[in-house]
């Protein structure tokens, strides 16, 4: 049998509570022997300071047409290394046969955010069912749970993420859909391809399987006139790096900064205050450990795009505007993350209590009659738990698309001036950006971008999908709670708005 390193999207079948999830099956390994030696599962921590003692992790009987709740069960130790796991984690679990069990060396020390250990090794793991074999195949489904009351771990008991992989309709197996957690899966695999997991790591091989969650690693791959600022990194977790532009771009002078994470290891929190604050005002007054700190979307004496978080909504998108006298609806442009932390950047408007995303704009146009209100009929309902509205739409589909016409957001668009904007990448990496413009009394020659300028920047980025936020005298980043990015407005002074976009440390 050919060695398959399997992975999945996090995007199946999800419910609302996956906020409390704290560890996830990332992907799975089959060595190819026959009795599951070196057999291996990576496990994922999403959640900072998680404690997993007396947690499972289990296969299901090598899949089979079936999928029998028969195969291995084992269970974490009641010992201090999995009482206090970093957010960004990964753990590797490997069946080691007798000869390699003597002489293997642990690797326990998750400072680096790296444990790796033979999942039979019982000074760390218990093996629940000594007479069932881990022994992946290509038909399987690999699951973490929090069964810590029962000795057995039996069933889908307090499942928290299970990952499926296999040839055939596991929509119809009474054993798949009896795990009610959250779960990710790739049916009709039929071939040895990788898909891409939560994170990016190396193919590892049967001898020396090991994580190779790096720190150190580029989380995106950004063109050379992009340098990392480690200075500004320090304490950072894993999962998030700040990035500084200040070569010519475009044959002009440049200082831009960049904040780079993956939202399943850091915190995204859109955040709103009735009164008007500074973007530092918001940091200090966050509890927690905020790692960086991006203006946020439209305002004039209220916010005036879509601002959510954890389900609960401050503001929506403007719902009408006026042009030359006549009343126009636009559709305009939000960026979101659903409950498995997929990000999506779409054009939404509120209809009734539920916010609908459609997959154009409404074709608004000045020079002509306003479109009818959009309706419910034309889109779906949006799927989100945390979201930042601005206006207009940058990029999508991987293609610059900047439609201010539609959104009626033609304002200062052709001028070079301080942007600021949010995009993700095709692996599902956030890309927040703040690009400096107009601060002529201290940096004379750095003038800013054009709208169209910053949708190409974001695409150069890597961003499949770009949305720009409030620009000019409102574009602010912190990192650390230090500024960046010189503000534009009279005296250099941050200027003060309802709402801001926060990037936490996972509680």
């Amino acid at each position: 049998m050919k060695k398959f390193l399997l992975f999945a999207f996090l995007a199946i079948c999800v419910l609302n509570q996956i906020k409390a999830q704290g560890i996830l099956v990332n992907r799975y390994f089959n060595s190819g022997t026959s009795d599951g030696t070196d057999d291996a599962v990576e496990l994922l921590v999403v959640k900072d300071h998680l404690d997993i003692r007396k947690y499972i992790v289990k296969d299901y009987a090598n899949g089979g047409s079936n999928l029998d709740d028969g195969g291995a069960k084992f269970r974490f130790n009641d010992i201090a290394l999995w009482s206090n796991l970093r957010s960004g984690t990964t753990i590797v679990l490997r069946r080691m046969s007798v000869t390699e069990l003597a002489s293997y060396t642990p690797d326990t020390d998750g400072s680096d955010f790296k444990i790796s250990l033979a999942v039979n090794d019982t000074r760390y793991m218990t093996d629940l069912a000594p007479t069932k074999a881990w022994n992946f195949t290509v038909n399987e489904v690999v699951l973490v749970g929090a069964d810590t009351e029962t000795t057995t771990g039996d069933g889908a008991n307090k499942a928290i993420h299970a990952l499926g992989v296999g040839i055939g309709n596991y929509y119809a197996r009474a054993v798949w859909n009896a795990i009610t957690s959250p779960k990710s899966l790739l049916d009709g695999y039929t071939g040895t391809n990788n898909v891409k997991g939560v994170v990016a790591l190396t193919t590892p091989n049967a001898a020396t399987y090991t994580t190779a969650f790096d720190m150190n690693a580029d989380l995106v791959a950004l063109p050379m006139y992009w340098q990392k600022q480690t200075a500004l990194m320090v304490g950072f977790p894993a999962g998030i790096q700040v990035y500084r532009a200040n070569t010519p771009y475009m044959t002009r002078e440049i200082n831009a900064y960049a904040v780079v994470f993956d939202p399943r290891l850091v915190e995204f929190k859109p955040t709103f205050s009735s009164t008007f604050k500074t973007p530092e005002s918001f940091v200090n007054a966050e509890t927690g450990t905020v790692l960086a700190c991006l203006n946020g979307g439209f305002f004039y004496t209220t916010a005036l795009s879509h601002l959510q978080y954890n389900g609960a909504t401050a503001a929506n998108n403007v719902a009408s505007l006026v042009r030359s006298g006549k009343t126009y609806y636009p559709t305009r442009g939000t960026f979101g993350l659903s409950p498995t932390w997929k990000p999506d950047i779409t054009w939404t408007y509120k209809v009734g209590s539920d916010v609908y995303s459609y997959a154009t704009p409404s074709p608004n146009d000045v020079n002509a009659a306003p479109q009818p209100v959009p309706t419910s009929a034309g889109g779906i309902k949006w799927n989100v738990v945390s979201a930042i509205g601005g206006s207009p739409v940058l990029v999508k589909g991987g293609v610059v698309n900047v439609t201010s016409a539609e959104e009626l957001a033609d304002l200062d668009n052709t001028s070079q001036r301080g942007r600021s904007a949010i995009g993700y990448t095709a692996d599902g990496k956030v890309i927040l950006l703040a690009v400096e413009g107009g601060n002529t009394t201290v940096t004379p020659n750095v003038m800013g971008l054009t709208l169209n300028e910053l949708a190409n920047l974001m695409k150069d980025m890597g961003c499949v999908s770009a949305l720009n936020l409030d620009g000019g005298g409102s574009t602010t980043l912190r990192i650390n709670n230090q500024a960046t990015v010189r503000p534009s407005d009279s005296g250099a002074t941050e200027r003060t708005m309802p709402g801001v976009i926060l990037i936490k440390s996972k509680n």
